[in-house]
């Protein structure tokens, strides 16, 4: 039977939202072939499709493990920018 997901995350910030869909996109290319992830930036949102030929529990399990994916891109990106911050404070200090 044919499931689909949707899942739409707003951050407000294209830049932010782009580097978050782009980091779950290699999750599309190693998927198994009756499963299809599609993660796009729209607006400084990022739109998930997730399609797949399964049962709603591989469905559900998908949503989880990708959800978890994305909250470790959040992480890693808001440490980005906090170090980046911390960057631009010190070189204006230095000056």
């Amino acid at each position: 039977m044919r499931h689909t997901a949707f899942i739409k995350l707003r951050y407000g910030d294209e830049m932010a939202a782009k580097a978050i869909a782009c980091s779950v996109e290699p999750d599309n290319l190693q998927a198994p072939p009756n499963l299809r992830v599609v993660a796009r930036e729209v607006d400084g949102e990022v739109k998930v499709e997730i399609e797949c030929e399964c049962r709603v529990e591989t469905l559900l399990q998908t949503v989880d493990d990708l959800l978890s994916c994305i909250q470790a891109a959040e992480k890693s990106l808001k440490c980005v920018q906090q170090s980046y911050k911390e960057d631009c404070l010190n070189h204006v200090e230095l000056v």
